[in-house]
């Protein structure tokens, strides 16, 4: 996990003292952005589509697709009071989609209105059907989810639950949310240690065998006087400079000077790597997914007799997959039978999907066997 790839050694004071970063996320957005939009281009241009009106396009469902995640998330997730929404805070916040908190649902509901904006503003005059774009869309959409997914590997965000012993799973570095979560949840240590609780000083109590801070030299007893570089009078110094608001960004590694129980000289340990438990890797488990979906979006297309039947075919996919993946995600809050706000759209997008394709198949001329093929 990478939330930062490469820092650009730029420094500007105040805004980025340690030079400029460059985000996991944000590249793999970026990268998704390109790629999809080419993917989209090509499929168009074959069925005699210029390659601009898909290009004007994806930027509407770009922007589109944006606004709708980030305004799901502060409202849903996050549940932002209403008296805040307009104040310079909340706007810095929402534009930092840099630091995550992008719900899909939420962008694929912006998404489809930027959609319908797009079409009746500018692509309809143009000549092109609403169906034959959706189905022009429909695996970039698929690959789109994909590379997303990636990002938020990088980012660490969209985790799943504690993985079985037996069971795979994936252990996240120190900058990353389920550090933060599950030690609040008291499943698992900050760092791979424990501090003694019967003194206020930073003192070392239980160190876990086998952790990076074991192998790193860290001993019970140990008084910790200063970690990455600032300096720890008592524990709650130590506290604050573990916890989340507080611990830099995209760093993993942890460096402590210690002074060893009967010594007298300070002795550095580290830097070593933390890991958190091991969790079940649901955003992998979202890119493979999709990436299938995207070959069978593509295998299908020869034999579709209506167009929007790619669009179709994807939601009625998508949400079958979501919805078991999020039986194993730990990172959303569950509402009534203990379902997620994704589970509930699920239902309501396969639900709606199906209705969507008994409509096209009596409203919708098929093709006949003298038309030429679809892209």
């Amino acid at each position: 996990m990478y939330q930062i790839i490469y820092t650009i050694p730029i420094r500007i004071s105040g805004v980025c003292p340690d030079g400029i970063p460059i985000y996991g996320f944000g590249v793999l957005l970026f990268l998704a952005f390109i790629l999809c939009t080419w993917l989209a281009a090509r499929r168009a241009a074959k069925l005699g589509i210029a390659k601009e009106r898909i290009q004007d396009l994806a930027i509407w469902l770009f922007v589109g697709g944006i606004i709708g995640s980030r305004l799901t998330f502060f409202f849903v997730e996050e549940k932002v009071p209403m008296d805040t929404f307009f104040t310079w805070a909340f706007l810095k916040r929402f534009f930092s989609i840099w630091d995550g908190g992008l719900v899909l649902y939420g962008s694929i509901v912006g998404g489809t209105v930027a959609f319908i904006l797009a079409y009746f503003v500018f692509l309809r005059k143009h000549g092109l059907t609403f169906w034959q774009l959706t189905d022009v869309v429909a695996p970039s959409l698929a690959m789109g989810i994909c590379l997303g997914r990636i990002g938020c590997l990088l980012n660490g965000c969209c985790y799943g639950g504690v993985a079985c012993p037996d069971c795979y799973g994936v252990p996240y570095p120190l900058a990353a949310a389920p550090r933060f979560d599950y030690t609040a949840q008291g499943v698992q240590t900050a760092a791979g240690f424990t501090l003694d609780d019967s003194t206020p000083l930073a003192r070392v109590g239980v160190v876990e065998k086998g952790s990076a801070a074991d192998a790193a030299g860290l001993r019970a007893g140990d008084l910790i006087i200063e970690a990455i570089g600032k300096d720890i009078q008592v524990r709650d110094d130590l506290d604050r400079v573990l916890r989340n608001g507080e611990w830099p960004r995209g760093q993993n590694d942890l460096t402590l000077t210690v002074v060893h129980a009967g010594d007298q000289e300070p002795t550095q340990i580290g830097p070593f790597y933390p890991k958190s438990i091991r969790l079940y890797p649901t955003q992998i488990h979202e890119s493979i997914s999709t990436f299938l979906i995207f070959l069978v979006l593509l295998a299908y297309e020869p034999f579709k007799r209506r167009e929007g039947s790619l669009m179709v075919l994807f939601l009625l996919l998508y949400p079958i997959h979501r919805f078991i993946d999020e039986l194993m995600r730990n990172d959303t809050e569950r509402y009534a039978l203990g379902m997620t706000f994704s589970q509930f759209v699920s239902f309501g997008v396969f639900a709606g999907a199906i209705g969507l394709s008994v409509w096209l198949w009596r409203c919708q001329p098929a093709f006949k066997a003298t038309d030429p093929q679809p892209a």
